[in-house]
């Protein structure tokens, strides 16, 4: 009986620590660990500048008030068929992540790519990003350096999304999911960057982020229009950039309390080349993974280009 009771009380606490739920937004892996590991670096649309962004009084601010077009046919819409989780996924997915309106490009980002100083930033901070129905939505959004972004899970079955640094290919962040509700904060992006965002259990999945240390970004309508507000007077190179149609750059003169214009065309030359599956395997091999924050610590994003061609 007495050997009962002492056998009791070694089997108790580890049975306690077996049943403790480590979800998601619980548990952070070592930070210290080796984060080196990823895909190969890709030219990226944006990188680091030496300069920081500096918020200035602007007087007699400008305005830039833009188009984008795309000078190519328009790519077909990616149908994909689950081999796994059709319950969630369901059998076939139509992927739409470019719209056009005849040559106007719909959902773009358009940004300064070397302005380093002027207003200050909007309150809002803290952005989104959700798995939905085995996708990520929006396709591609700015970030800011030091923002947040809330992923969140909409879907009943495991997601683990990888966010990646695409100038350097390394795994900046992991954000898992075990269920729908869960909501993981990616903050402390703290370096302008291109990070492609990619789920291990859904290779088909994509996202992209533009993290920018500066305001003055706009997303072009569903005309293919843009307007860039509170600009100090100067001279200013200017890039439009669609994950799926590539970049272009061109370069805007405002003058102080005046409207400026820009026409920018993207050619079918300058994609992103999205992470295949095959290297996404890679990514969660045992030899691959690293042991990255599952809270995220450090992103990136601003303005820059790949290898920061002249203006057009």
């Amino acid at each position: 009986m007495l050997r009962r009771f002492f056998c009791f009380l070694i089997i108790l606490p580890v049975a306690v620590a077996c049943s403790h739920d480590e979800t998601a937004s619980a548990h952070t892996r070592n930070e210290s660990s080796d984060i080196k590991d990823g895909v190969a670096p890709r030219p990226a649309v944006i990188r680091p500048l030496a300069q920081p962004y500096r918020v200035v009084a602007v007087s007699g601010a400008g305005t830039i008030n833009g188009t984008v077009d795309f000078d190519g046919p328009p790519p077909a819409p990616t149908i994909v068929h689950p081999t796994s989780d059709q319950t969630v996924c369901g059998n076939s997915i139509t992927e739409k992540n470019v719209s056009l309106s005849g040559t106007r490009v719909s959902g773009a980002l358009v940004w300064l790519t070397d302005i380093r100083s002027g207003k200050a930033f909007p309150l809002q901070r803290r952005f989104e990003l959700t798995n939905d129905n085995c996708t990520l939505d929006p396709y591609v959004q700015v970030i800011f350096t030091n923002g947040t972004l809330n992923v969140s899970n909409d879907d009943r079955t495991l997601h683990t999304d990888r966010f990646i640094n695409v100038g350097t290919g390394q795994i900046e962040a992991v954000a898992p999911f075990n269920d729908d509700g869960e909501v993981v904060p990616v903050d402390k992006l703290r370096e302008p960057a291109e990070i492609e965002v990619v789920c291990e259990q859904h290779p088909w999945t994509h996202a992209w982020l533009a993290v920018l240390d500066h305001p003055y970004y706009a997303e072009t309508s569903g005309s293919g229009a843009f307007t860039i507000d509170g600009v100090p007077a100067g001279t200013y190179r200017i890039r439009a950039w669609h994950p799926l149609l590539g970049f272009a750059d061109d370069s805007v003169t405002v003058t102080a309390g005046q409207q400026a214009s820009v026409a920018i065309r993207i050619r079918p030359t300058a994609a992103t080349a999205p992470t295949t599956p095959t290297q996404q395997k890679a990514l969660t091999s045992p030899a691959a993974a690293p042991g990255v924050p599952i809270l995220p610590t450090a992103s990136s994003t601003a303005s820059s280009t790949p290898e920061n061609p002249p203006p057009r």
